[in-house]
């Protein structure tokens, strides 16, 4: 069964706003970071590097949490419980360069945020997340 969003809620996940991921480790220790992210009306897309600290952390646990912070409001908040039910390489920068898009305004990361030439380097993932559970307020 699909979680539904709140339409009352749904801007937070529509308008560029940066999120907190919250994952946990192997060793059970929290971590969050704040990141840029997509709804594609069904998952939270994140893209990451393969090599730092959420990719493991999920690689040990898929569970996480997104929390998406209403700027004008801090009383108002989405907390989604969910689980990255897939990790893709194909398509990552051009995930990427769509949350350029959406946070930026710009049509590529590289070239607009990092310079063109280190594009050859791109190893990146995206995360997959599929809500379980949705909590708003405000």
């Amino acid at each position: 069964m699909a979680i539904v969003i709140p339409e009352s809620h749904r801007d937070l996940l529509e308008k560029p706003i940066v999120v907190i991921l919250s994952t946990v480790s192997a060793e059970g220790k929290p971590y969050a970071v704040a990141i840029w992210r997509r709804w594609d009306g069904e998952t939270i897309r994140i893209t990451s590097d393969p090599n730092n600290r959420k990719h493991k952390n999920i690689l040990a646990n898929p569970n996480v949490s997104v929390l998406a912070l209403d700027p004008q409001n801090p009383y108002r908040f989405l907390e989604i419980g969910g689980v990255v039910e897939s990790i893709e390489t194909e398509g990552a920068l051009d995930e990427l360069n769509l949350h350029t898009q959406l946070y930026m305004g710009k049509p590529k990361y590289y070239g607009s945020v990092e310079p063109a030439e280190k594009e050859s380097e791109y190893k990146g993932i995206v995360f997959n997340i599929r809500p379980t559970r949705v909590v708003k307020y405000g």
